[in-house]
């Protein structure tokens, strides 16, 4: 068991140093190719190529971003932007930090290639992620670096806006080296403009600051005194315009071959003309033209232009994916909504059926119970015509007897006459004498704003004239109206048309009955 455990221990470890040695091994080539870039270019191609294969899988994208630094310092950007392009489809969208190296080096090869327009499209990007990181230093690089490509497409506003920015951005941030570059690239932008003594000050300034602070950084004294030397050719002050142009070949390997060089001899034979030292102006004219040969710089550019074609179309197909990925992204959250817009109207739609429903139903529960509320008042009205009739003909049967009564009381004799007056008296004080007042009772329970609304519409109506109303707003018929009231027939049609004389209704075809049901 222990001697099982031992060779699974034994075979991790091995695992763990191979995959570090390889890492190790992968780095060191890469460092090695870094030291001899400018010395032996045969035996940097051969760590490069070494370093390929030992890198990790995982460590690929890093190779890639170190592997085109390399080729781009040395101006091989036709082999810098294929490695530049091989990192940036592994980091894209994945790694942002990556993807701004990768961006950069996209910017200068760019850049040094006169290709102005697609290099402004990266240092913007580098510019809204390193803002976006609050890294002051490379925020300031890509405020310069734009101020400057805007100053070679001639764009003064653009150039100044970006220079001012990165000038501003030293009031709470000091670094002597990228104030000195701002400084001076600044001093470049105004003597473009036409402010000679403005871009004169800002100039030296920059190489104040730089003596100040005893920078020795190569690339920012190169930079300073490369500006200085070409304003002063373009001032025709050959003195000084020499004399930093000398200055521009102490930070600069002479054996090197590249676009440094090529720019430093050309202003220094520019600087020896000035001078109208013809002989140095031609020495350094054939040193010029030798190290741009070498350069091979139209060889490279079909090679770069091809391959710009290349990370063109990679980025179009990225681009195409995307916009295709945001229309599927577009057209699933349309179909996400247009589902809950129908669901809503289906709630909505039995909301509203649910409400048409109970309304329906109150409607008919109200209309059910005017119907039993009416039912109810008819009921009252047939019992009140029902009782007064009753009452009627119970009155003519008790004046029928005490008429018979009255009669017979000629019939008997004295002693029995007192007896027949007591019997008389006492129908007459069990018999109702006021029917009509018990009628009109029961009436305005049903009805009680009747006489009110009649006595408002016509106010000259008799007593005879409002009950022989009443009776008609309960539909009885002339036959019932007669019997109530002991009159003839006859005499109750003549009472309807003296009524509808009285309220205006002769020349109508109103029926009076309707019109005093409305009342």
């Amino acid at each position: 068991m222990r001697l099982r455990l031992f060779f699974v221990f034994l075979l991790c470890f091995s695992g763990i140093f191979c995959f570090g040695q390889g890492k190790k091994n992968y780095e060191q080539y890469l460092d090695k190719a870094n030291e001899l870039k400018f010395k032996d270019w045969k035996k940097t191609e051969l760590n490069i190529q070494e370093a390929r294969k030992n890198v990790p899988e995982e460590n690929v994208g890093d190779f890639y971003i170190e592997a085109a630094k390399i080729y781009s310092d040395v101006n091989y950007f036709d082999l810098a932007l294929e490695y530049a392009s091989k990192a940036n489809h592994l980091f894209l969208d994945k790694d942002p930090e990556k993807t701004a190296k990768v961006n950069g080096i996209f910017a200068y090869i760019y850049s040094q290639l006169n290709d102005t327009q697609r290099a402004i499209t990266y240092y913007k990007k580098l510019l809204n992620f390193y803002q976006g990181q609050k890294k002051e230093s490379e925020t300031v690089k890509s405020l310069n670096n734009l101020g400057n490509a805007y100053l070679a497409l001639s764009k003064m506003d653009s150039s100044k806006y970006y220079f001012e920015k990165g000038l501003k951005a030293f009031d709470n941030y000091d670094n002597p080296v990228l104030k000195a570059f701002v400084f001076s690239n600044f001093g470049k932008f105004n003597f473009i403009e036409g402010n000679a003594s403005k871009a004169e000050t800002y100039l030296l300034e920059a190489k104040e600051i730089l003596e100040k602070n005893k920078v020795e950084d190569k690339k920012s004294n190169y930079q300073v005194n490369y500006n200085l030397a070409n304003f002063y050719i373009e001032s025709k002050d050959p003195a000084k315009a020499l004399l930093y142009a000398k200055n521009i070949g102490n930070y600069l390997d002479s054996n090197l071959i590249n676009f440094d060089n090529t720019n430093y001899l050309r202003t220094l034979y520019k600087a020896y003309q000035l001078n109208k030292d013809y002989k140095l102006s031609s020495e350094t004219f054939k040193k010029y033209d030798s190290i741009r040969e070498l350069l091979n710089v139209e060889e490279k550019a079909v090679n770069v232009e091809r391959l710009k074609v290349k990370h063109e179309y990679e980025l179009r197909q990225r681009l195409n994916k995307i916009e295709q990925d945001r229309k599927n992204t577009l057209y699933i959250v349309m179909f996400i909504i247009l589902l809950l817009v129908v669901a809503i109207c289906i709630l909505f739609l039995f909301n509203f059926r649910n409400k048409a429903e109970k309304l329906r139903l109150e409607k008919k529960l109200i209309e059910n119970r005017e119907r039993e509320l009416e039912i109810d008042n008819q009921m009252k009205e047939k019992l009140l015509v029902y009782k007064s009739m009753e009452q009627s003909k119970i009155e003519e049967i008790f004046k029928s007897i005490l008429e018979q009564i009255n009669a017979l009381k000629s019939k008997v004799n004295d002693s029995e006459i007192d007896e027949v007056s007591k019997i008389v008296n006492e129908i007459k004080i069990n018999t109702k004498q006021d029917s009509w007042g018990d009628f009109e009772y029961h009436f305005l329970n049903v009805h009680e704003s009747f006489y009110e609304n009649l006595d408002a519409k016509h106010p000259g109506l008799t007593n005879y004239d409002k009950r022989l109303a009443a009776m008609l707003k309960l539909k009885l018929s002339t036959k019932e109206i007669s019997n109530l009231l002991n009159v003839t027939p006859k005499t109750i049609e003549n009472s309807r048309t003296r009524l509808r004389k009285k309220m205006n209704l002769t020349n109508t075809k109103e029926d009076l009955s309707q019109y005093l049901n409305e009342l």
